[in-house]
């Protein structure tokens, strides 16, 4: 099941199913991977969203994009994790942008005021757009779900 964890239940009964948080679709030939958390972000999507990231930047990926379509809330330890993850990719020549961000995101952005680190796309196509200039056949290879 897409989106979607398989759980062994120890039983040998059918395995249990819990939404997965974090989807990523990347393109590992032009280096870039959109991001799709779903939900509340808290400290147990923190932990999964700072290791996504550290590892798509090991693999190479140096344009990253989260699409925050599907975020509910956010809480503040996930913004200091992504300005950490965004620092560490502008370090290794990368970015880490925003996508689909919401009023609720974009006041709690500007109330911690982080509102203007980020690079911010009102779609993820945008975004591939703007970010990929002109290996535009990457956003092909990045179809949003």
């Amino acid at each position: 099941m897409e989106g979607f964890e398989a759980l062994e239940n120890g039983t040998g009964a059918s395995p249990i199913f819990r939404r997965t948080p974090l989807q990523v679709r990347w393109s590992e030939t032009h280096g870039t991977a959109v991001i799709d958390p779903q939900g509340d972000l808290g400290i147990h999507t923190m932990v999964e969203i700072k290791n996504c990231i550290r590892t798509l930047l090991a693999d190479g990926c140096r344009t990253m994009i989260l699409d925050c379509a599907g975020v509910r809330r956010v809480e503040a330890t996930v913004l200091g994790v992504l300005v950490e993850r965004l620092c560490r990719s502008q370090g290794m020549g990368g970015t880490l942008a925003l996508a689909n961000v919401g009023p609720e995101l974009t006041q709690r952005m500007r109330e911690l005021r982080l509102d203007s680190l980020f690079q911010r796309f009102e779609s993820v196509q945008a975004a591939l757009g703007t970010l990929m200039g002109s290996q535009r056949d990457a956003a092909a290879l990045l179809p949003a779900e």
